[in-house]
This record gives C-alpha cells, structure tokens and sequence, in this order.
C-alpha cells in the first residue's frame, strides 16, 4: 500500500510540481541575457506579424497533429502500452502548448 502511495506521489510531483518550479526557475535565467533579447526584440518588432503567424500556424499544427503523431509512434514500437499510458501522452499537448505559450508570452511581456 505504501508502495502505491509513494508512486502515485511521484507522479504526482513530476507532473505538475516539477514543470512549474522548473519554469519559475528558468524565467529568470531567460530574462538575464538582456543584450541578446533587446537585439531580437527590435527584429520581432520589425517581423512582428509574419512573427505572430508563424507561430499561430505552428501552434495549430502541433495542436492539430499530436493525436497522429502518437498514434504513429505506438503503432510503430513493438511495446505493449495500456490505454492510461497513452491517454496521458494524448494529453501531454496541453502541457507543451502551455509551456510554449508561456515562453513566448515572456518573451512578448519583456
């Protein structure tokens, strides 16, 4: 029983713990090399709407792709995977989505 309860723990705190404490970590990292993202800022200004395009379509795409794409991947290993198992990397798009989207709306905020 104290098995279970540790694992399930440790699911737990990889899947949402550690993503947010790893974000708020890597946040200030980001915003410390300010010479390098003040010259990439005036580009984004200039490019600012092929910019916001490239990325909507992008996002989109991945948004859009995802379920083939890990569908591709189980059918193509020899693994046996239950339905949980592939259910969470089904979900795991909306974690990447919001990761992506947090970064780019730091990079908007700066």
């Amino acid at each position: 029983m104290l098995n279970k309860r540790f694992y399930k723990s440790i699911i737990g705190i990889s899947k949402f713990i550690l993503p947010v404490v790893l974000l708020l970590l890597l946040a200030p990292q980001l915003i410390r090399f300010s010479t390098e993202f003040s010259s990439m800022n005036d580009f984004f200004k200039t490019h600012q709407i092929g910019f916001l395009l490239c990325h909507m379509l992008f996002y989109l795409a991945l948004y859009w792709a995802w379920p083939k794409l890990i569908t591709s991947m189980v059918n193509r290993r020899p693994h046996e995977l239950d339905e949980v198992q592939i259910k969470l990397a089904l979900q795991a798009k909306y974690y990447l989505l919001a990761a992506l989207i947090f970064f780019e709306l730091l990079v908007w905020w700066r």
